[in-house]
């Protein structure tokens, strides 16, 4: 088998570079990392460029085939390493599927003001203390309001079995837990059990620390 490689921010604040070591981690794949300094430097830049098209990361290199956005490499890793002998990344059912999908699309394209004032930073590393803008607070608001209407009652995964989508939700969620903005208890369970499992624990564990 080829060797997996992951470029990713050596900074370890980027939620897409989170996404995908989460999910190497769950399949249980070996893949050697190679952590850019940001930003990064126009001959690695160059060399993405013209292997991967984008110039950016997290970008996975499986041999020939080099990637950038994470949703696509996940995408990829979930057709390449397969049940049995890997763990599932997106749900078996289609309905389910799509809904892992869409939940991850959407985190992708919206709650910008909620991102931009409570950012990974404020989760990975140092709570910020500044109240949410009333743009924030809306998104804040949102990001309850959907997540209280897929998560079941007394459900710890979104769909019937983890999924990667539950990382990228989590994560999300974490921006107001770590900040310790008001949130349905229901939701902070989520939230901190999704960050108990070993895959994101293996990701906090790249993050230096901070005196």
């Amino acid at each position: 088998m080829s060797e997996l490689v992951l470029y990713a921010d050596a900074s370890w604040q980027s939620p897409w570079v989170f996404h995908v070591v989460v999910a190497l981690e769950e399949l249980r794949v070996p893949y050697r990392l190679d952590a850019l300094a940001m930003p990064i430097p126009s001959e690695v830049r160059a060399e993405l460029q013209r292997n991967a098209v984008l110039g950016k990361v997290p970008c996975l290199r499986d041999d020939d085939i080099w990637l950038t956005e994470s949703l696509a490499i996940s995408e990829y890793l979930a057709e390449r390493f397969t049940p049995p002998q890997h763990a599932r990344l997106l749900p078996l059912h289609r309905s389910e599927r799509a809904r892992a999908r869409q939940v991850m699309s959407w985190l992708r394209t919206s709650l910008f003001a909620l991102r931009e004032e409570r950012p990974t930073t404020s989760v990975f590393h140092r709570p910020i203390q500044q109240p949410l803008s009333e743009k924030a607070r809306a998104d804040a608001a949102e990001l309850v309001r959907v997540t209280e209407q897929l998560l079941a009652p007394d459900a710890s995964t979104l769909a019937t079995e983890w999924c990667i989508a539950d990382a990228d939700l989590a994560l999300a969620l974490m921006r107001l837990v770590a900040n310790s903005d008001p949130m349905p208890q229901r939701l902070v369970t989520y939230a901190m059990a999704q960050w108990g499992r070993a895959s994101v624990r293996k990701y906090l564990g790249y993050i230096p620390t901070t005196s």
